[in-house]
Parts: C-alpha cells; structure tokens; sequence
C-alpha cells in the first residue's frame, strides 16, 4: 500500500510539471511576458524578453520598438536610434516609432531634427497627440510654455480622456497660476485613473505648487497605499510632512526609504535636515556624511554638511580630513584639465574645512606662486612648517628643502613694501562691501527641500576668501521683496540680492536679483545654469564672478610720506602699476541711487593716486592734491576710476576668452560698476545645451 502510495505521488509530481516542460516559450509568449514586465516598470526584465523574442523572431517589428523604448526608459538613446531602425525595417510609416524616434532625439539634445519629425508626423497625420506631446517638450525647452499648453490642449481635443494629455496640462497651468484649469485636468484624470499610483502623485504635486499641503498629503498617501513601491510619493510624503515640522514622520518615511534602497541619497539628505530641524547637529554630521559615501556627488547635502561642520565641528575633530579629501581629489581633476580657477577653488574650500591637510596648503601655496603672490605663498610655508605635527612622516631632507625654500624666500622679500613701511597685512581689515543674501521659502517639490536656504549660506561661505575678505555677508529668509529690503536697509548693507535655486535631475538654476540697499532700486539680475560633473559649484563660482564684477575697486590710504601714499590694496586685488583713483574723504562714498556704481560730492575729491608700485597686500602710489591746500589723511578713501591695459590683455580681450592670471573673488569695477573682468568661460548656452528645469523633469515622467 505504501508502495503504491509513493507511485502515486511520484506520477503526480511527473504530470503536474508537464506543462512547464510542454509549454514552449513562443516570441508572442515572451512578447506578452515583456508587456508585464514593462507595465510594472521594470525596464531590465522586459528588455530580456524582448530580446528573447527578437532571438526566435527576428523579424518582430512590436518586440524591436517595445525593446527601444525600455532602452530610451535607461537613458541609453544611442542605442533606442539603432533599435528603432530595426523596428521600422518591418514596419514602414509606423507613427509610433516615429513619435520615439522624435522623443529621442530631445534626449540628445538634437531638437532641430525632433521638431522637423514631429511637424512632418503632424502633416500626414494631424490627429496624431504623441507628436503634439514632442512638439510641447520643445517648446517648453524654448521656455514657452503658453507654447505647451497650445499643443496639450490640442492633444484633449481630440482625445478627451488621454491620461498624458490630462496630467501634462494640468501641470502646465498649475506652472502658468491657471488654478481653475489645473485643478480640473486633474480631478478629471482622478476620476479617470483613480487606480494609479502615478496620477495621485502628481494630484500631490500640483496640490503642493498652490501651497495645500494637507490635500497633497491625502493624495501622496493614496498614491502609496496604491503602490507601495513608488519611492517618488514615499520622497514626496516625506516633504510633505516636513513642512508641517512633524520631523519624527520624516525621519521615520526616510528609514523606511532607506530600508529598502539604501542609495537613496535624497532620503539621507532628508532625514538629516529633520535631524537639523530637532537641533541633533552630531546625528545630522554622521548621517549626511554616511548618505555622501553613498553618493559622493550630491552636492547639495556635501554643501549643507560642509556648512555644519564650519559651525560646530573643532578644527581638531580628524574627520574633516576625509570630509576634505574629496575636494583634493577634484583639484586633481581640475589640474588634468590645467583649470587653475578649478585647482584654487577645491584647494580653498579643502583647506576651509581641514586647515591641517598639508597636501592641499601646499598645492595651494603653488597657485598663489604660480600667481606671483610670493608673500602669500611664504605664508603658506610658514604656516606648514609651524604646524606639522611631531608624528608627522616628513623626511629629514624635505624639511631641510622647506627650510632652505623659506629662507630664500624670507631673504627675497626683505625689500618688500610691507616690510618697508612694517605692515602686517595678515592684521588688515579689508573689507570693502557688506551684501544681504536673502532667500525665499522653498517648495516642497524641489528634490532636495531646504535647497533656497542652503544656496544663500553656501553663497555667503564662497565670498570668504584665505587670501582677501571683500565682502561681509547676511544671510536671511525673506517672505518678498518689501522684508528683503528692510532688513538690507536697517542693517546698513550696501546692497542686497534675493536669490532661489530649480533643480533638475542632472542641472541646477540659480535665479538671482540684485538691489541697492539704499534706495531699493534694481541694480541687475540674472539666471544661471550649469549641467554635469560639480555643477553645483560651477553656478555658485558664476554667481561670485557676476556679483564681484560689478563691485567698484576700493581701498583705504594707510600711511603717507609727503606726496607718497600707501593704501591697503595690490596685485591680490588684481591692481597694477597705472591704475588711477579717486581720493575722497573718509565716510563720504554711498551708492549710486540705480546701477552699482558708487557716488560722491565733487567737494569730497581731495586728489588722484597713481599707483606706482604695487604689492601683494599694499601699494604705493604718488598724489596729486586737488585744490590749494592738503587735506589727505589718513583712514581717507580710495575709488579705481581707471585701469591700464597691458597689449597681453587687450589681446585676449579681443579674442573672448577668460583671463587665467586674474586673483578670483574680489570686486572687479571701477567707480561707475563698470566691470574690468574679462569676458567669462563657455556656458552652456553658448554650447547649445538646452535648461531642463526640475518642471520639464516631471512632465518629461508621465508616459
């Protein structure tokens, strides 16, 4: 009976797996297993029944275009043009491989050849809303969004319920302050597709953009109970949560994100600001440096941390040393390219946040040389020298070559004008400009929450300088304008700029406007943008660049010998033998009343200098008094009004390109906030690169 028993189930198992083995996986089969692999998103898996198919039917045109767009889903649009051309081997005039073809073709930035496509399919076909859908990404890109919105509302007239058309528009008008439009595409695409996650997510964002937080947080927790593995809605909920100061929540969504993908730096960089938020400083330092070991490029939370750390870590805490490695790293890189304003800037911010780090002194020491800052440069070594620690692995024969190297240089620098007249330029007070950097609010749609913030404070920390400090910053929120210029004007600040950061997923935008504290008036305005590697500093050394180059040259007279005059300013500041001021009594330069040259009374010119030999940190100039009687002292005030040119830099003038040898972060205008700089480095828009702000990013989701 037992015997019998065993047979049975034996034969049982036999025959019950019979049709696994019976079953042949046909390409029609694989095909359909691809469909459900790619309607959950999972491009990987798809791909891999696609090409099953493609291997038993090469011929399949469906399978071919299916496996292009998993492939356009990866970013991989060289390939999606190869597959495409597969595709339409065997299936001729297919507007859909067409419509790719086109979407692909924005992906690369080709949007010439995406706009002819598009207008072509439209020819024949008029009623066809894909190649509406590309030709409203284009315009969009082309920053004309009434543009966009034509071609969605083109697309619902002719399919009223088209989900991408619905949520594309909705989008659009929620972006244009259409309210009343953008809340009736939605609810009609709730109604329409209240079963999908995606649909509720977005119903979250453009409740977010009208500011109604609690509704947007209904529909972000509908979005995750429909599908628990929409990580946008768990980042968004997070946000949401974040803004009601339920920091417990944020931290608590953030684990759970963390849990099951530990790369998410965007759910690190929030659980840390929530931490930051409860005044838990130690817990925030360790978990944004633990999300930056696992995404070293986000930049956003390198630069929070590295705000942090500045206030509230002591400069003998070891772990600013690995903090600043990866700033010596990217001088490396930069010194590959021979970028020198890259080399200074990542040694500048290495040494900000490790004093100590000897490798980068050094290096930096070699800029300043390479500069011609000899006094700087023997600072460095001095500094090096003095600091070394006793443990310190040094060779007997390169401490000796340090010593030989200082002594030489400390013998070079005898006839030095600072020695000459016993200045200690390290005791020099220089700062000549004191600037507002205000921000607004953040939306809660940004990726990285808090980003308005952390650009003013990050701004504010590029304008310090280890060789000038120009300019002294304040930084604030503002809820406008009007609180902006309050706060600039009671707190005596020569001007003020309100500043707000869009970021994308592979470039950021940094919009700015500049106002005399004064009278209010604009004094310029600009946005920047920067895509790739360190584009995050990239925008930010713009930004000082553009505020720097139209801050009037100004300088204060130290010490006098007859009609000889020493002021605190030299080659550091980028001033030269020839340049010519203006000496004008003590306290009696203000800003212009527009623009962001400096203004004073005729009466209060006392004379012109004339530099005639300029220092590192101080120069000496010959007077010429205005006037019958000498009423220059010192403490009295010096304004550029004219520069030399050498033949050197006319040339490179001519030619457009930016000028290695100027000293970056110190004011560059004379008197009239003309500036002296030279023409900056390509942008991207001189390069032909397209702006994909963070909106187009989310409309260039829906699918």
């Amino acid at each position: 009976m037992k015997k019998n028993s065993l047979i049975f189930f034996v034969l049982f198992f036999v025959f019950s797996l019979f049709p696994f083995f019976s079953e042949e996986n046909t390409a029609s089969l694989l095909f359909s297993k691809g469909l459900s692999a790619e309607s959950a998103e999972n491009w990987y898996e798809a791909s891999q029944f696609y090409m099953e198919a493609i291997q038993k039917n090469p011929v399949y045109s469906d399978a071919w275009f299916h496996l292009a767009f998993c492939s356009y889903q990866l970013g991989e649009f060289d390939l999606v043009l190869t597959q495409l051309d597969e595709a339409e081997k065997y299936s001729r005039d297919s507007n859909a491989i067409l419509n790719l073809k086109g979407m692909t073709y924005i992906a690369m930035g080709k949007f010439q050849d995406a706009r002819a496509l598009f207008q072509k399919i439209l020819q024949i076909t008029p009623n066809d809303v894909e190649a509406r859908f590309g030709l409203a990404e284009l315009d969009l890109f082309d920053g004309k969004i009434t543009g966009a919105e034509k071609q969605y509302n083109e697309a619902l007239k002719r399919q009223a319920e088209n989900r991408k058309a619905l949520l594309s528009m909705a989008l659009v008008s929620a972006r244009l302050g259409k309210i009343e439009n953008a809340n009736r595409c939605i609810n009609q695409a709730l109604q329409l597709y209240s079963d999908e996650s995606e649909v509720h997510f977005l119903a979250a964002i453009i409740d977010s953009m009208q500011g109604e937080i609690k509704k947007a947080e209904k529909h972000c927790r509908i979005a995750v109970e429909v599908d628990g593995n929409n990580v946008k809605a768990y980042e968004l909920l997070a946000k949401l949560r974040y803004a009601q100061n339920e920091f417990d929540d944020v931290i608590d969504f953030c684990d759970f994100i963390i849990g099951r993908d530990r790369n998410n730096s965007i759910a690190w960089y929030l659980k840390g600001i929530a931490l930051l938020s409860q005044k838990k400083t130690s817990e925030t330092i360790s978990i944004w440096s633990t999300g930056l070991e696992i995404n070293p490029q986000d930049e956003i939370m390198r630069s929070a941390l590295e705000i942090l750390v500045g206030r509230v870590v002591s400069l003998e805490d070891p772990r600013r040393k690995k903090w600043a490695e990866f700033h010596v790293m990217n001088a490396r890189e930069y010194s590959r390219r021979y970028d020198s304003l890259g080399i200074t800037y990542e040694y500048q911010r290495a040494l900000k946040l490790d004093p100590s780090d000897s490798e980068a002194r050094m290096n930096f020491a070699g800029m300043l040389e390479l500069n011609g800052l000899h006094e700087n440069y023997l600072d460095q070594l001095l500094f090096v020298q003095q600091n070394r620690e006793e443990g310190e692995n040094v060779s007997i024969a390169k401490k000796t070559e340090m010593s030989d190297v200082i002594e030489a240089y400390e013998n070079l620098l005898q006839d030095s004008l600072s020695k000459k007249w016993n200045i200690q330029p390290f005791f020099l007070d220089k700062t000549r400009w004191n600037l507002g950097l205000y921000y607004l609010p953040s939306t809660v749609d940004q990726i990285h929450v808090e980003n308005n913030r952390i650009a003013a404070e990050f701004a504010s920390d590029m304008f310090a300088s280890p060789i000038t400090a120009a300019v002294s910053t304040d930084v604030a929120p503002v809820k406008g304008f009007g609180e902006a210029f309050q706060k600039a004007r009671t707190s005596g600040r020569d001007y003020f700029i309100i500043l707000s950061v869009d970021e994308g997923v592979r470039d950021i935008t940094l919009e700015y406007t500049m106002y005399s504290a004064r009278t209010g008036s604009k004094v310029r305005e600009d946005s920047l943008y920067s895509t790739g590697n360190n584009k995050y500093s990239a925008v930010f050394r713009r930004f000082r660049t553009d505020i720097l180059g139209c801050l009037p040259i100004r300088a204060n007279i130290l010490n006098r010998d007859g009609r000889i005059l020493l002021c605190d300013i030299g080659r550091s500041e980028n001033v030269i033998e020839g340049a010519v001021f203006d000496i004008v009594r003590k306290n009696s330069i203000e800003t212009a009343s527009s623009g962001s040259g400096v203004v004073y009374r005729d009466s209060d010119i006392l004379g012109t200098l004339t530099i005639t030999l300029a220092g590192e940190e101080v120069s000496e100039g010959t007077l010429e008094y205005r006037g019958f009687y000498d009423r220059i002292n010192t403490g009295d005030e010096l304004v550029l009004i004219s520069m030399p040119e050498s033949e050197e830099s006319t040339a490179a003038q001519n030619i457009g390109v930016q000028e290695e040898n100027r000293i970056p972060g110190v004011p560059a205008a004379d008197a009239n906030g003309t500036s002296l700089n030279f023409r900056p480095g390509l942008t991207a828009e001189d390069l032909g690169v397209r702006r994909t702000p963070s909106f187009i990013d989310l409309i260039r989701s829906i699918y």
